[in-house]
């Protein structure tokens, strides 16, 4: 085995470990966990593979590529588990590590390539999504397959790179779908910028077709199945889904809209501990931009993304994650030319910042200890904060012995060393602040022993429940009230005024002193009646479309009571304060007991029961 193959095979097994440890030692997390391995659930359920689904519904919003790696990793145990779920981001990103390794090899040399392998499996971001169960790093093994073989195609012109180069952009589509193409096509017009022969030779037109086609392979059977299920049709589906997640996240802002410096924030964040060395980066790519091709290569990889993305209205971390293998070698090779320079200042002073963001994490267990989030700090906890503290104390030592010679080797391994401490040990005390296992096991119990009863979420869906109740909830509440009533040229002035109606009506019963949480009095019932009013009134001209949204909304919580009030067991989940409002609002509130009341991350969540579903529980084993 030659030198770079055993280099490349310790590199896997050392990511292999770091993306693996304790894998699925803590539950899905939210946002995105519960609803990806929900859909993988039920293709599992149902056996149909062709269009997702959740909660029974057919969901439109991403591709399935995911989706189906997460069922296969599954099928032979039979059920989503959390290591499941996660596994096609791990094999995901270890073909990103290996083809960075590759191309910086091409590029740099191997003890670049060494490096640059190393700087993006200890990058934090990277290192997080390898073992998170989004879609994010499975586009970047596509996209990063493209990116490979346009560098390697710039060097040799084969052929056969170009299927292998499409049908990369084909699978990414199937993974996220647009953002797929943006990466090459943005690499394509600034790399050949004014040098069209070049660019006509990758027929990127034909390409894009044929990147189109094999996504349209599922897409249209798909969404032909979907419209065979259900009224809308085809073209509205698809026109609808594509509306929404393209043109309305980057450019309309429906979703994560924020500022035009959001990555110049969360960028250097994302890159630690790497981004330490920013600076002296930066510097050294602008001082080496025009002096090889490969230099530029990067650049136009890397630069014209992150402004795309800046530019856009909708942002989020995760989407700069295929930009990643690029500034790795980046990264690899300036900090290699930094070692390797008399630059003694720059390096100790990059010591001493890497040392004073340890002892700051070494630390932080002493800032939760004084918060709500005092049990998540366990003994092995504090152990690790020390073990923090005594890293630092070596990391600012070496820099003053050695005017930080090898401190990127300094820098690498303790970062790999606190990346295989933190899931075994701090995941799991943040485990139960972050899951909805344990609020929805009682519900888990029962479907698991294949007992009936009705599940209904009101005011709020989310997957997370869905998943860890292992079993279907009806929303109600969490639409437009009435919309089957509404004329079309309405609907906006409807979404519009229940919107407001609803923040009314929350913010009114927010400011009512309650004796418990989780039932009001015939009295509390009066002023909080009174306190909407009030908060109505003082809306003006849309206190008449309020109230009528009001009457309506009574309307559909006395429907709901109706339905929880006989012999059927039945459960349900609603916010705390949803419940202050919706409890006034109800002419003949239903019988109820509260099975679980915790706080899941920022709200306040309530299990409740009629009483057959509590004789129900208690029949439970």
């Amino acid at each position: 085995m030659t030198r770079e193959r055993t280099s490349l095979l310790l590199l896997l097994v050392l990511a292999g470990v770091l993306f693996s440890i304790n894998l699925g030692g803590y539950d899905v997390w939210p946002p995105d966990e519960p609803r990806f391995a929900e859909v993988a659930r039920e293709m599992l359920l149902t056996g149909d593979w062709l269009a997702p689904h959740v909660n029974g519904q057919p969901y439109t919003e991403k591709p399935p590529l995911l989706f189906w790696g997460m069922a296969l990793a599954s099928l032979p145990g039979g059920t989503v588990t959390p290591f499941t779920a996660r596994v096609p981001s791990v094999l995901s990103a270890l073909v990103v590590v290996a083809l960075t390794f590759l191309m910086a090899r091409h590029m740099f040399g191997r003890r670049t390539a060494f490096w640059s392998a190393l700087v993006l499996m200890t990058a934090l971001r990277f290192w997080w999504q390898a073992r998170t169960g989004q879609i994010d790093m499975l586009l970047t093994a596509c996209v990063t397959v493209v990116l490979y073989h346009l560098w390697r195609w710039e060097d040799d012109r084969r052929v056969w790179r170009l299927p292998v180069i499409w049908l990369a952009v084909g699978a990414g589509l199937l993974a996220k779908g647009p953002p797929a193409l943006v990466f090459p096509l943005l690499w394509m017009l600034v790399f050949y910028w004014g040098n069209r022969p070049a660019r006509k030779q990758l027929h990127w037109i034909i390409g894009c077709l044929a990147a189109l086609g094999v996504a349209l392979l599922w897409f249209i059977p798909a969404r032909m199945a979907i419209a065979g299920a259900q009224t809308a049709t085809v073209s509205e589906g698809v026109g609808g889904s594509l509306f929404r997640n393209i043109i309305g996240r980057l450019f309309l802002g429906v979703s994560h809209s924020e500022k035009p410096w959001y990555y110049l924030v969360n960028l250097p964040v994302d890159l630690f501990p790497w981004s330490l060395f920013l600076p002296w980066t930066l510097w050294w790519l602008w001082k080496n931009r025009g002096e090889s091709k490969m230099h530029w290569f990067l650049w136009c990889w890397t630069v014209p993304a992150f402004l795309f993305f800046s530019a856009s209205i909708g942002k989020r971390q995760i989407y700069l994650l295929p930009v990643y293998p690029a500034l790795a070698v980046i990264i690899a090779a300036s900090v290699l030319e930094l070692a390797d320079s008399a630059r003694a200042v720059w390096r100790r002073r990059t010591g001493f910042v890497w040392a004073a963001c340890l002892a700051l994490l070494g630390a932080a267990p002493l800032v939760v200890w004084f918060s709500p989030y005092r049990p998540a700090v366990t003994p092995a906890v504090a152990a690790l904060a020390l073990l923090f503290l005594a890293l630092a104390g070596y990391a600012l030592g070496r820099a003053f012995r050695t005017e930080g010679k090898q401190l990127h080797v300094v820098v690498a391994s303790q970062m790999a060393l606190v990346l295989a401490l933190v899931p075994p040990i701090m995941f799991p005390a943040a485990n139960p602040y972050s899951s909805a296992r344990e609020f929805c096991a009682p519900l888990a119990l029962l479907a698991d022993q294949g007992r009936d009863y009705k599940l209904y979420s009101l005011g709020v869906s989310r997957e997370e429940y869905i998943f860890n109740a292992h079993k279907f909830h009806e929303p109600l509440f969490t639409g437009l009230v009435g919309a089957d009533k509404i004329p079309p040229d309405k609907i906006f002035d409807a979404i519009k005024i229940q919107k407001k109606a609803r923040t009314v009506i929350a913010e009114s019963v927010r400011k009512v002193p309650l004796a418990s949480e989780e039932r009001i009095t015939p009295a509390e019932h009066g002023e909080l009646l009174k306190a909407i009013a009030a908060a109505v009134d003082k809306t003006g001209r849309d206190a008449p479309a309020i109230r009528e949204t009001e009457d309506e909304v009574r309307a559909e919580l006395d429907a709901f009571a109706a339905r929880v009030s006989g012999p059927e067991p039945a459960f349900w989940f609603v916010m705390e304060n949803d419940w202050h409002w919706m409890q006034a609002l109800q002419t003949s509130p239903p019988e109820y007991e509260v099975v679980r009341h915790d706080g899941m991350g920022r709200r306040s969540l309530m299990l409740m029961a009629n009483p057959a579903a509590m004789k129900l529980l208690g029949t439970a084993k």
